[in-house]
Formats: C-alpha cells, sequence, structure tokens
C-alpha cells in the first residue's frame, strides 16, 4: 500500500526510522479529533489507495523480469493453469519502456480482476456505515484518487523503471504483495459496523489507521533490508514474498540448421483457444462481471439514471470482452508460433515470432504420448495434437505438441511411441443430442434474458444460472468422442 509516507523512508532502521511515516499516518486521525476533519472521507480515502494499488501492480507486472516461482499455491493470485505463465520471450513495444514479458499477462489479468471484486467487498463494508454514493461524489475523494494514481504512477517511472527495480523481481511478487495487503484490509472491514455503532466514524478511522500502519511497518522492515519473520507472523505475510527465482538456464540451440522441423497450424490453434475460452471461461466470467456490475451500481452510484445504467453496462461488457479476448490470446500465444525442430536426438519447441527456445527434450525420453481425440478443431481441419510426457524426477513434465497439419510427419520426425494420428468417429446420436440440448438452452436463456428485464430478480437469476446451464451441454459433447482403443 504505497503513500506519500514511502518518500521518507531513508537509510536509518528500526522505531527511528521508522518515526517518520508514524507521525504521517496519524496527522489524519489528529486532523480529525482537533481540526474537525471528515472522518469517513479520511476512511474512503485509505480504502481507495488499496484498492488503486491493485491494478497499478498489475501494470507493473507486465514488465518484472525474473520468472515467476514454480510454487506458488500458497498465494492469494495463483495462475497455475495458464499455458503463457511459463512462457519464455518478451516484446518491446517502444524503446522508453522495458521489455513486456508475455508470461507475466496472466498475472496482471488476474490481479486486474480480483481488483474489482475487492472493490465490491470494500463498498459492501462501507455502505454499512457510510452513505457511499455520496462519498464518492465529493470531490475530495475524487482529488485524492487522481493524486494516488499520479503518485504511484511517478514512482514507477521514477524507480521501479528508472531504477531497473523490475530486474530484480517477479511478476508474482509484483502482485501478490499488494494483494495480500488488500486481503487483510477486507478481513478488517468485518469489524466496521461494531466499530461505527460503538464510536462512529471517528471507530472506523482509528482502526484504518491501525491497519494502515501495520502494513506500513512491514512495507519498512522489508524494504530496509530487515529480518522480517522477527517481526511476526502477519507482518511478515504482508511484506510480501521475500525472493525472486533466478532467470531459468539458456536453452541451447544448435547454429546448424534443424534436421527437421514441424511447425504448429495457427489457424486450428486460434479456433481452439476461442472454443476453450467460450466453453470453459465465457460463463463463469459472465456470471461475475454481472454481479459486480449490478452491485456496483447498487453500491457506488445510487438511484442511477438510464444514461448511467446503460454507459456503465456497455463499459462493464466492454471489459468482458476484453478479458476473454486475453484468455484465449494466452492460449495462442502459448502454441500457435511453437516450431518443433530437431537438432539429432533433441526436440526443441521454438517461438518463432519471439525468436526464443521454450523447451527442450531427449527424444529418447519422450513417453506416454497419445493423440488428443476431443478437439473438435483437429477434426474440422484435419490437424494433429499430441500430448506427451518429457524427462523424468523432477524434470519430468506433461506438454501438447501442436496442433500441426501432418500428424504422421510429427510422429515420424521425433520417433513418437503412437501406433496412429487416425481420430475414432464421434458418436452421432450424443452429438445430437448434445447439439438439440444446447440450442434448447441457448433459446430458453435469451427468452429468459429479455423477457425479465421487467424483474431485475429473473434476469440475475438467468446470470447466475448461465455456467450451470452451459457445462452439462458441455459434458454431454464430449461424452460423443469414442475414446481411442
Amino acid at each position: 500500500m504505497p503513500s506519500i509516507a514511502h518518500h521518507s523512508r531513508g537509510t536509518s532502521s528500526g522505531v527511528t526510522g521508522f518515526l517518520p511515516i508514524l507521525i504521517v499516518n496519524l496527522i489524519p486521525l489528529v486532523g480529525v479529533l482537533r481540526l474537525g476533519w471528515d472522518p469517513a472521507t479520511l476512511a474512503v480515502v485509505y480504502a481507495v489507495e488499496v484498492v488503486l494499488s491493485i491494478p497499478l501492480a498489475g501494470v507493473k507486472a507486465l514488465f518484472a523480469a525474473r520468472p515467476p516461482p514454480e510454487d506458488r499455491e500458497s498465494g492469494v493470485i495463483s495462475v497455475t493453469e495458464a499455458p503463457l505463465a511459463s512462457k519464455r520471450g518478451a516484446v518491446r513495444p517502444v524503446t522508453w519502456l522495458p521489455p513486456i514479458h508475455l508470461r507475466n499477462i496472466p498475472f496482471a489479468a488476474a490481479v486486474c480482476g480480483a481488483a474489482a471484486w475487492i472493490t465490491l467487498v470494500v463498498g459492501v463494508a462501507f455502505s454499512q456505515a457510510f452513505n457511499v454514493p455520496a462519498l464518492f461524489s465529493r470531490p475530495a475523494v475524487l482529488a485524492s484518487a487522481l493524486a494516488l494514481v499520479a503518485g504511484q504512477t511517478i514512482d514507477i517511472a521514477r524507480d521501479y523503471v528508472g531504477r531497473q527495480r523490475y530486474a530484480e523481481t517477479s511478476p508474482y511478487a509484483v502482485v501478490e504483495t499488494p494483494m495480500r495487503r488488500a486481503f487483510f484490509l477486507v478481513f478488517a472491514l468485518f469489524a466496521l459496523p461494531p466499530l461505527n455503532a460503538a464510536g462512529g466514524g471517528v471507530a472506523v478511522l482509528a482502526a484504518f489507521v491501525v491497519v494502515k500502519l501495520l502494513v506500513e511497518w512491514s512495507s519498512f522492515r522489508a524494504t530496509h533490508g530487515d529480518d522480517a519473520s522477527s517481526s511476526g507472523r502477519v507482518p511478515s505475510w504482508l511484506a510480501g514474498p521475500a525472493d525472486s527465482p533466478d532467470q531459468p538456464e539458456p536453452i541451447r540451440v544448435p547454429d546448424a540448421e534443424p534436421d527437421a522441423q514441424v511447425p504448429a497450424h495457427c489457424r486450428t490453434t486460434v479456433v481452439t483457444a476461442v472454443l476453450k475460452t467460450l466453453t470453459s471461461v465465457a460463463p463463469v466470467y459472465a456470471t461475475g462481471f454481472f454481479v459486480v456490475w449490478i452491485a456496483g451500481l447498487g453500491l457506488f452510484v445510487g438511484d442511477a439514471p438510464g444514461t448511467v445504467v446503460v454507459g456503465s453496462g456497455v463499459a462493464v461488457f466492454a471489459i468482458y470482452l476484453g478479458a476473454l479476448t486475453v484468455n484465449a490470446a494466452g492460449f495462442a500465444l502459448t502454441y500457435a508460433p511453437v516450431e518443433y525442430r530437431r537438432y539429432g536426438d533433441r526436440l526443441i519447441a521454438y517461438d518463432t515470432w519471439l525468436d526464443e527456445p521454450q523447451w527442450a527434450a531427449s527424444v529418447d525420453r519422450l513417453r506416454d504420448a497419445s493423440v488428443v481425440h476431443t478437439r473438435l478443431p483437429d477434426r474440422a481441419f484435419g490437424t494433429r495434437t499430441i500430448e506427451l510426457t518429457t524427462g523424468f524426477g523432477d524434470d519430468e513434465t506433461e506438454r501438447s505438441v501442436g496442433p500441426v497439419a501432418d500428424g504422421e510427419a510429427l510422429v515420424s520426425t521425433f520417433d513418437l511411441p503412437v501406433r496412429s494420428t487416425g481420430l475414432p468417429p464421434m458418436d452421432r446420436r450424443i452429438a445430437v443430442v448434445a447439439v438439440g440440448v444446447g440450442s434448447a438452452v441457448g433459446v430458453s436463456a435469451v427468452a429468459w434474458l429479455v423477457g425479465s428485464w421487467r424483474s431485475s430478480s429473473g434476469l440475475v437469476q438467468g446470470i447466475v444460472l448461465l455456467p450451470f446451464l452451459v457445462w452439462p451441454t458441455w459434458l454431454l459433447w464430449r461424452r460423443a468422442y469414442t475414446e481411442p482403443e
């Protein structure tokens, strides 16, 4: 939770070094008690600072040069299932900015989505004690939000980019720290209603000051290189991940021309990415974005006119489409530009767009290979995708190779243990039933939603039930794929 207090940090340590930060953060509380400042406005400004730090961390994460750690299951943000998170290589759109590493995109996208939900939770908590629409209409709150964005942008440009801090950190460390602090704030907000009932806005502001000081103390100890664990479990957790992994060992590519090369089929990859996004991600995102939109209108806008409802709806829908695009693009960027090259007894997956090798394996260690038979684009375009296992022990990894235009050439080039690249026929009866059920669900959903505009409860029910209508249809369709012998 960076603030103006960070600029007061010097090289001193301990309580003496933290004293300026303590004074700066106590000034608002003194102003409320002695000068008549509005505690509700100051509490909202504190909350805005926490929430805005999350999407700004997403922007910073794009430039982090260190790779994310492999073990991040215990983190608040997890993108373990994002194939792009292990991508090697970077692009540099402009010379005055650091390179953008494609593996960082899932972290930036995940943290921006989390920011929307945290904003919703904070708004719900504040609505129990304050008039949120009235607070956000105050010029002081809007000016503070703009000042925070401007200040953090300057700090990113001067310190993170100017001093090349991005070269020393990973995207996981960049986004995990503000997310932990935001979650700490969310848990603290559960005490907001009783505090407001007991002591009014002053008690709420005092609680915010205590929470903020704890966060500032953890950040101070981490910045000054002290042992965070000696400060206690909570400050140590709030300080964020201590270390970032070193750069991975470079994959050596011979200078000679490859003995053989099999490129991925770009069109099939893109269509596969779109279908996977529409069937597995789009329904969940639709429900989430709709809930955030409806709740946001009620919490932050109040009795909104029709233009605000429509305008905000269009904006949320545009963000929804953007999120789906990012998801589909992540899959496509992972597999579409890859060319599978053979150098002697080695297979090297080489990204021709980034001019960067992605992974390598010995041909004689490729095993458990099988043709993926559950992808409709492979059947439509005559391509093949093969799943296999590489390495042993700690290096054992399951990989997807393809889709490629010539499956037989892929098998023969890399001596894959695959008997046949043919795809078993689909069960047409189940496929017809799945198409019929899907069509019925689609028509019924549209009719329900269109007919429910006069009933907001019916509209909410329709959107919330959307994933539960799509997934059974998709599972029924997958049963139409006959298992290969």
